[in-house]
């Protein structure tokens, strides 16, 4: 599937990528339980040499690495 990327600002530390048809980029996470949430990432943001992703989570829109374990 192809991916496109977009920067969200003029800096260059935000930015989402989609497909074709437009719809965000899903990401897995896990739990401290064990069970695996997919979610959308709502957008990318530089930390340094690293990245977190932006997405919501029980209501709240959150920052996080990619391998971070979620709370249940």
């Amino acid at each position: 599937m192809t991916h496109r990327m977009y920067y969200l600002n003029n800096t260059g530390h935000r930015w989402i990528v989609v497909d074709r048809n437009g719809k965000h980029e899903k990401q897995e996470f896990k739990t401290v339980s064990g069970k695996i949430v997919v979610r959308s990432v709502n957008y990318y943001e530089s930390f340094g040499n690293f990245a977190t992703c932006n997405i919501s989570y029980k209501g709240n829109r959150i920052n996080v690495f990619p391998d971070t374990l979620l709370d249940d």
